[in-house]
Order: structure tokens, then C-alpha cells, then sequence
């Protein structure tokens, strides 16, 4: 159906609408409670409809959503359907049923554009996501930016954002108080005393504040979209140690953090108790040392690719040079950083395999190896690792039978153990996502991964040849 057979169809529910009676409950207990459809209108009043009504909106709302690929990214569906429903609202509240439809087809058609339009103009705002983190101990390496996403200590936070008028003095006094290990007086309830909770619930006792800097997305998505960001920044950070999945033990958003320690007891033939522990995570950031710091200045490079591809996810409104790169970077980014987390040595390298396959364009194990020849220069038959492993032999270990055979259900080997093939993965992996924003920043005019080519030139063999 057109907008104009569904707004047509709206209008015959509305008068339905209308002309029907209300009907008392029955009599006896309230089974459950339910209330009549309606549209709000946003300022307490509502316009009773029929729940047919609500579904013409819902598919008035996929037609925008199918013609407006634009909003995709900033909204999620269930959010740009009840900007239509308020829209809707509004514009039929304001109608004379007395015109008959011909007359308000058109006046309704263009009301409800003139007012989704004004809502959704209304998401075209930067908002930051701010919450606490562990990064790296110390002041040294702050602030450490990747594109939207910003750390730096909670005390330059504080004094910026007082500086800039976003706290109030009182407030960043006693946040000031509160993180110096002073507990100040209770505050009687303002916005302003709620601010402070917000703030203290989202950073609490972590040293270092992350920023993610969003513009033009709904509620929703600032939420989901920032929180990715934000530990797709850490995991790029994690590429300067040889093992990245061991970084981000360490380095972990409050959000996300869980009890450092976990517990099993054991039971067995006997009458003794058996207990079993395991560090899942560490409640502090990775100790600063003067290597570290040296390491992670050296990546500022790095950090300005991966940046551009976040900052793409967050900011759809912004114009993208190298869209399809940055996709593909993206893409291979988000599952290393699935991967670095993912307890199951199996799964883990399923997703290794694919933060692979990203960079390639999808073009499995034989993309994969042409890439690693290309990037890092060892051939099929080249030995690739320490143990004598050619590129072919590694890369099947890791795609066929790592990843392929256990999606496709034909894996037997999937109760032995995978720590090598594992670490193998993450080490090629960690290699090539650093050789690929190598090739980027050394191609600006390139759009496309799928332009690289064998005479590619490493950092590592520029450095040498100078």
C-alpha cells in the first residue's frame, strides 16, 4: 500500500473510532488491565483510535524506513514509529472530521511529513556518552583520543566540564570531595543533586572518564552505538601489546565490569572439597610503564584509522571519505574485540576467522591468505610461524576447521583442545588489523581494501630501508 491508501484507511479508523461507545468492565475480579488505543500528543492528551489505526501507522512508519535509508542508522524502528504515532497525533487531532476524506487526504498527508520531519530534526544534536573506566594507570598517557572516543582522568573531566558550565561549583566540589576519599553531606533532592548520582553511578571510583562524542542518533542508539564505540576504542588500544586479548583483562568499562574473581567447588569419590578460582578480569587498568607509554604514543597513527571508522558509527550524519574501508576496518574490529573476550577457545577463533574475513570482503580462507601475502609478505607455501607452519597450513587450521566446520555442524574435533590455533588466530589477526591501517594511512586516495596489492610496503620494511 502507498502513504495515501494507509492515511486514507487511517482516517476510516479514526471515525470508527469516534462513534464507538465506551463499555464498562464486566463485573468481578480484574484479570488484567488494559487500556484503550490511543495516540499521545505529547503534552498529556491523547486522541482515542482503534488498534487497526496503530497498525496502518506501523506500516505508514516501514514505508518512511524502506524509503529513507538516511535514518536507518540513527534510528531504531520501534523509535521512528512512535515519532510517526505522535505525529499522527498531532495532525488528526487538529482535523474536522466534518470535511470528508478526499478534502483531508492531502491536508493530512502533509501535516504528518511537516511533523515527523520536525521530530527527527530534533535527534540532529551531539550528545557525549560519559562513563568510568580502566584504561591505563597513571596521568601520562591522557588524554588518549581514537576519533569520537576520548579518555582522559576524571579530574581534567571535572575541572573541563566545570570550566565549560556542564557542573554546577557545588557539584564538582563534592565530586571533587567524593573521589579524594571524603564523604560529603547528603544533599536534599534538586535536578542538580541527581546530576551528581548520574555522574557518580556512571564513573564511581575508576580514574579515567571515556567520552564518546554521537550526533544525530536516537536515544536508544546513543546508548548501544556509544557503548561499542567505546570498547572498539579499548580494543584498538589493546593492539600494542602482542596479546591483545590479555590488555583487555585489564582495561574494561564500569559498565561492563563483573566480579573480578569467579568460583567452582568440586566434589569427588571422596570426602574432600575441591575449589577451583579463575581471574576473569582485573577491577584496575594495565600499570603504566615507560615502555607501554612509548608503545602507545607509537600507535597515534593507528588510532586516527580505527577512529575514522568509529567515528562513521557514531556520527551517521557526517560525510564518510572512504565508506567501504571503513566498514570493512570496522567490521573486522568488532569481532577481534568479540573474539579477545570470548571464553571458548573454539568460538574464539571462529571469530578470529572472521575479523579475517572482514578485511577481505568475505572472501574466506584463500582472501585471507592472498591478504596475509600481500600485507605481511609470506606465500602459501612460506613458512608464516615459529613452529615451521606454512600461511596455508595455519590459515585452514583457523578457517576450515576452526571456524567452517563447526558453523556448519561437521566439526569432530570440537572437544579437543583449541588454545594453540586460538593464539595463532589472535597473533594473525592482531598482525593483519595493524598492517591494514598501516596500508590505509599510507593510501588516503584508496577507498577500498580490495585495492591493496603486492606492492604494498610495511612499516616495519620502510623503517628498514630508511
Amino acid at each position: 500500500m502507498t502513504k495515501s491508501e494507509l492515511i486514507a484507511e487511517i482516517l476510516q479508523e479514526l471515525r470508527k473510532a469516534q462513534a464507538a461507545k465506551w463499555k464498562s468492565p464486566p463485573a468481578g475480579p480484574v484479570e488484567k488491565i488494559s487500556f484503550p488505543p490511543s495516540l499521545w500528543l505529547g503534552d498529556g492528551r491523547s486522541l482515542a483510535v482503534t488498534e487497526a489505526l496503530l497498525n496502518t501507522v506501523s506500516a505508514y512508519t516501514r514505508i518512511c524506513w524502506s524509503n529513507a535509508p538516511e535514518l536507518k542508522p540513527r534510528f531504531k524502528i520501534d523509535e521512528l514509529n512512535k515519532l510517526a504515532a505522535q505525529s499522527f497525533g498531532l495532525a488528526l487531532a487538529e482535523i474536522d472530521l466534518d470535511l470528508n476524506d478526499a478534502q483531508l487526504l492531502p491536508l493530512v498527508s502533509e501535516r504528518v511529513e511537516e511533523l515527523l520531519a520536525e521530530q527527527i530534526n530534533r535527534h540532529n544534536r551531539p550528545i557525549d556518552l560519559t562513563l568510568g573506566c580502566h584504561l591505563v594507570e597513571g596521568d601520562e598517557p591522557y588524554p588518549l583520543q581514537i576519533g569520537p572516543v576520548v579518555f582522559e582522568t576524571r579530574e581534567v573531566w571535572r575541572q573541563r566540564m566545570l570550566a565549560a558550565g556542564k557542573l554546577s561549583p557545588t557539584t564538582a566540589r563534592r565530586l571533587r570531595a567524593r573521589w579524594n576519599g571524603k564523604l560529603p553531606r547528603k544533599r536534599k533532592r534538586s535536578v542538580d543533586s541527581s546530576a551528581e548520582e548520574s555522574i557518580l553511578d556512571s564513573i564511581g571510583e575508576c580514574p579515567v572518564v571515556c567520552i564518546v562524542a554521537t550526533d544525530g542518533l536516537s536515544g536508544r542508539y546513543i546508548q548501544e552505538k556509544g557503548l561499542l564505540a567505546a570498547r572498539l576504542a579499548m580494543t584498538a588500544i589493546s593492539l600494542a601489546w602482542h596479546q591483545p586479548s590479555e590488555g583487555l583483562r585489564w582495561m574494561k568499562l564500569l559498565y561492563d565490569r563483573r566480579r573480578p574473581h569467579r568460583y567452582t567447588v568440586l566434589f569427588g569419590r571422596g570426602t574432600n572439597v575441591g575449589a577451583n578460582s579463575e581471574c576473569t578480569e582485573f577491577p584496575v587498568g594495565r600499570y603504566s610503564e615507560p615502555a607501554l607509554l612509548e608503545n602507545l604514543h607509537s600507535y597515534c597513527w593507528l588510532f586516527d584509522q580505527v577512529g575514522e571508522a568509529l567515528n562513521s558509527y557514531v556520527r551517521p550524519n557526517q560525510p564518510v571519505a572512504r565508506p567501504k574501508a571503513m566498514n570493512a576496518l570496522f567490521l573486522s574490529l568488532w569481532w577481534y574485540h568479540e573474539a579477545c573476550q570470548e571464553p571458548l577457545d573454539q568460538i574464539a577463533t571462529t571469530k578470529f576467522a572472521a575479523s579475517m574475513d572482514a578485511l577481505t570482503g568475505g572472501k574466506k580462507a584463500s582472501g585471507i591468505i592472498e591478504l596475509i601475502g600481500a600485507l605481511l609478505g609470506p606465500k602459501p607455501a612460506d613458512l608464516l610461524m615459529k613452529d615451521d607452519r606454512t600461511t596455508k597450513a595455519v590459515i585452514a587450521e583457523i578457517y576450515d576447521a576452526g571456524r567452517s566446520r563447526l558453523i556448519h555442524g561437521s566439526s569432530t574435533d570440537y572437544a579437543h583442545d583449541w588454545t594453540q590455533v586460538r593464539a595463532s588466530a589472535e597473533e594473525i589477526g592482531r598482525w593483519l588489523l595493524i598492517a591494514c591501517c598501516d596500508w590505509l594511512l599510507q593510501n588516503p586516495q584508496r577507498k577500498d581494501l580490495k585495492d591493496l596489492g603486492p606492492k604494498y610496503v610495511s612499516a616495519t620494511e620502510r623503517a628498514a630501508g630508511s
